[in-house]
């Protein structure tokens, strides 16, 4: 039931995270995001699910939750800290970059993956041993 939760709760970070990114910034800099209508919103979910879908996936090879925590770290930092400063209004091909922020965050997931990977390894090792 833990890692249900636990795999929940990634999606819908993940959902929020483009926009909640934004909000430090102001409303003007929110609004880049938000005012593009629902094919808009519609891309900037199906790209930024590519992320997501990465941790979510990830999450399959693990059984304790705590093992997440350095992939989400990693991937949801990156996305917060590039989708935090990308400026929409720089340049008329702007926009196209939304398309490869979640496909340049693969690699701080996969590294994060891999030291959760590490971590949920030596906790079945523990539970092993205790047994």
């Amino acid at each position: 039931m833990r890692m249900r939760n636990a795999r929940i709760a990634i999606v819908l970070i993940g959902l929020a995270l483009p926009y909640v990114a934004r909000l430090p910034r102001g409303m003007g800099w929110l609004k880049q995001y938000t005012d593009t209508g629902f094919e808009g919103w519609l891309l900037l979910g199906a790209f930024n699910a590519i992320a997501w879908g990465a941790i979510l996936a990830i999450s399959f090879t693990y059984r304790r939750p705590v093992s997440l925590i350095a992939p989400c770290l990693f991937g949801f930092g990156y996305l917060a800290w590039v989708h935090g400063n990308f400026d929409l209004s720089a340049g008329a091909q702007a926009a196209i970059a939304l398309i490869f922020i979640p496909i340049y965050a693969l690699k701080p997931i996969v590294i994060g993956g891999a030291m959760g990977y590490i971590v949920d390894r030596m906790l079945r090792r523990d539970d092993a041993d205790a047994a």
